[in-house]
């Protein structure tokens, strides 16, 4: 699972990221200090370390590929995946609510202290909810080098992908990579010709970046305008057929639904890229809610909460229930449906999905990501898709579409030529000294030994703080 290719663990700064989950058992504080010795033995190098107990946390190819990331970061980066009750001293019986022998910056603190390598570390705990300690901190420890975008990776990752652990990790080890000050800040004053380089290649980079992204959308358009034609229309024939009412609530809803579903038209109208298409599905959804809580008002019923929409087909509006059900080839899990979409289901019956094309919505890939983004966004609510494949779709495009922004491409190519500087003078400077004078022994030997042999043991003392946050989530 493990890259060959790492370079030894004390080379720069590091950055390290712990993930801690559901709770086991642990008798005493002695107890979470001896493990927490074993979580930084398995972190002495960097990359990705999951602990048995959770191993289902994360899906094996997410795993490797975060694994994988942290080791090709510019500064060393170790993630662990632990459960929350093995940092709780009283162990399972008295887990009641979150009580960890450390909390925050603390417990990443606790973790550099036992690695004993200068760099950033972060504990994302992950439990049933907030409540029962699941959180993400960070804080980097180095007396020099550059300080770079800890607290902020720690808010980005909670915010853009809570709770889907393996997102979550990934924008974190992102932003976590970032200098606060990059270099070309400083380069590009010092000549003007320099700064005029910069600026045409920044120029050229934008462009050619907005056209293969222009290329792409249109290509999601080719397969989403259809679908919204139909939905646009099919949803103005319901408003037509409302009828009309005294009850004044009754009518300021029925004029809502009819203004947000022409805005939804006209949006569509002009729809040039996937932010239309996400905005259009929005304002269906929220058309869509108003007409539930208008038949509510007229059956006399409380208006309900906002909910997501039905899985297995957006138009059927807002789910009522949740069913298990099991994608092809796929692990079981729950599923907001509507009352229809229930019923077959309870009765051993397919429900009538959505399709685009032949294929079902959720299984549209990246054409289908603003178009399933719209419907699950709504208003200040957001809920998880409850499909995979959507998720890894949203990642590769929208990553893919980060990395070729100009500051994308610069911050590669800085860290690139960090590397191959800082290993020049390792190679030049260290010679063969225990191994680790350059690339060679560095292959093949092992990951879980190259680990234990560069162990830190610990650092005798703290360096300074240069950056840190933490949430609960």
């Amino acid at each position: 699972m493990r890259s060959a290719h790492r370079l030894a663990a004390a080379a720069t700064a590091a950055t390290a990221a712990v993930l801690v989950a559901a709770p086991s058992s642990v008798a005493d504080e002695a107890d979470v200090e001896r493990y927490f010795d074993e979580v930084a033995l398995e972190l002495a190098e960097p990359g990705v370390w999951v602990d048995p107990d959770v191993a289902d946390e994360l899906d094996p190819e997410w795993e490797s590929e975060l694994d994988a990331a942290a080791a090709d970061a510019p500064v060393d980066m170790r993630i662990a995946v632990v459960p929350a009750g093995k940092l709780d001293p009283r162990g399972e019986d008295e887990f009641v609510s979150a009580d960890l022998l450390w909390e925050g910056e603390e417990l990443a603190s606790q973790l550099y202290d036992r690695v004993g390598v200068d760099g950033v570390y972060a504990v994302m705990t992950v439990a049933d909810s907030s409540h029962d300690g699941r959180s993400f901190n960070a804080v980097q420890h180095s007396e020099e080098g550059p300080t770079y975008y800890v607290g902020d990776a720690v808010d980005q990752a909670v915010d853009c992908c809570a709770p889907s652990y393996g997102p979550m990790i990934e924008r974190f080890i992102e932003r976590a990579s970032e200098i606060d000050r990059p270099l070309y800040v400083d380069v590009a004053p010092w000549t003007g010709g320099a700064a005029g380089v910069l600026g045409l290649w920044w120029g050229g980079t934008t462009l050619s970046n907005r056209r293969r992204r222009k290329a792409e959308e249109q290509r999601h358009l080719d397969v989403v305008r259809p679908m919204l034609n139909d939905e646009v229309i099919e949803l103005s024939q319901r408003v037509s057929e409302l009828p009309t009412t005294a009850d004044i609530e009754q009518s300021k809803l029925s004029r809502e639904v009819l203004d947000t579903v022409e805005k939804a038209r006209h949006r569509l109208d002009a729809v040039a890229g996937d932010d239309d298409v996400q905005a259009v599905t929005s304002m269906l959804g929220s058309a869509r809610y108003k007409l539930a809580c208008l038949v509510a008002l007229r059956q006399g019923k409380p208006i309900p909460e906002p909910t997501p929409p039905c899985f297995f087909d957006p138009r059927h509006g807002p789910s009522t229930q949740q069913r298990q059900w099991s994608p092809t080839d796929g692990a079981e899990r729950e599923v907001p449906v509507c009352d229809e979409c229930a019923g077959r289901l309870d009765t051993a019956q397919a429900p009538i999905a959505r399709t685009a094309g032949e294929r079902n919505y959720w299984e549209g890939g990246e054409d289908l990501v603003a178009y399933i983004e719209g419907y699950w966004t709504s208003d200040d609510n957001y809920w998880r898709f409850p499909h995979d494949d959507h998720g890894r779709a949203r990642g590769d495009l929208w990553s893919r579409w980060e990395s070729r922004r100009p500051r994308a491409r610069l911050g590669r190519f800085s860290r690139s030529l960090g590397r191959g500087i800082s290993s020049a003078m390792s190679q030049s400077g260290s010679g063969d000294d225990d191994g680790r004078g350059g690339f060679g022994g560095g292959f093949g030997g092992g990951r879980s030994r190259r680990r234990r042999s560069s162990f830190g043991g610990g650092s005798s003392r703290r360096s300074s703080r240069r950056s840190g946050g933490g949430r609960r989530f």
